[in-house]
């Protein structure tokens, strides 16, 4: 693997030794919570048998999984090596080969007949090269299709638990507003900057519409498990460091 910037480098190390390890951990409970946003993948690529499709940032292969059960055959490709053992361990006969891989710098095989991604995409150092690298594994005509959250205050699933937590603080941290630079979840809620980025990285036409189903914290856990997800987030986890145990409960 080539190189990287210190900032893929940071990503790297965040999704080895501690994001990967949490969603694995967590795996059922953020699978219920993003499967919705496969079912608009699927609308958008609509595969068949024939379809090679590239999965970015995949996880731990939920989404390549769901494009796999549709006939279509899927290189899913994240940093994390805890999220792409599991992905592999979920695999079983799929049409699916997981590899660890850094999008902005690694070859990612192909000609691809469509590059897809469920939220792998906000984190990039550079992602003008990382788009272009997209592209360079994609086939002639190939399509792009990922989701991204809006930004942060069109998400309540994330606003309210911090909101809740900063009213617990005696001094809490100045909420972030505005676009939140950097690689991060909402790096991506301003449309026309996602714009300029694929445009810049040779991916046209361009077309971005709201998807806005519904999040399901919590499910068959109720209250109990929206708190438990809640708490596992990592701006939650950013506030809680702020106070004492006695904050946490």
């Amino acid at each position: 693997m080539n190189e990287r910037t210190p900032a893929n480098r940071a990503q790297a190390d965040y999704w080895t030794t501690e994001g990967g390890p949490s969603w694995v951990r967590h795996e059922r409970m953020y699978e219920r919570m993003l499967a919705p946003f496969d079912d608009a993948l699927l609308a958008a690529v609509n595969p068949t048998d024939r379809t090679t499709v590239l999965d970015i940032g995949c996880g731990f292969g939920a989404t390549s999984l769901a494009f796999a059960a549709r006939g279509a055959t899927v290189r899913g490709v994240d940093l994390s090596p805890p999220m792409i053992d599991r992905a592999r361990q979920r695999a079983g006969t799929a049409t699916v080969d997981f590899a660890v891989a850094d999008v902005q710098t690694d070859d990612l095989g192909g000609p691809h007949d469509a590059v897809i991604s469920r939220f792998g995409v906000m984190f990039f150092d550079d992602p003008v090269q990382a788009f272009t690298n997209m592209a360079s594994a994609t086939a002639p005509g190939g399509r792009l299709a990922f989701v991204c959250w809006q930004p942060m205050e069109a998400n309540p699933w994330m606003t309210l638990p911090s909101q809740v937590v900063r009213g617990l603080l005696d001094e809490p941290p100045p909420a972030p507003s505005g676009p939140m630079p950097g690689p991060n979840p909402f790096a991506f809620g301003d449309a026309d900057h996602v714009r300029t980025i694929l445009d810049a990285a040779g991916w046209n036409p361009i077309d971005i519409a709201s998807c806005t189903p519904t999040i399901d914290m919590g499910g068959d856990d109720g209250v109990a498990g929206a708190v438990a997800q809640a708490l596992n987030g990592s701006a939650v986890k950013l506030l809680l460091a702020a106070g004492d145990e006695s904050v946490r409960a």
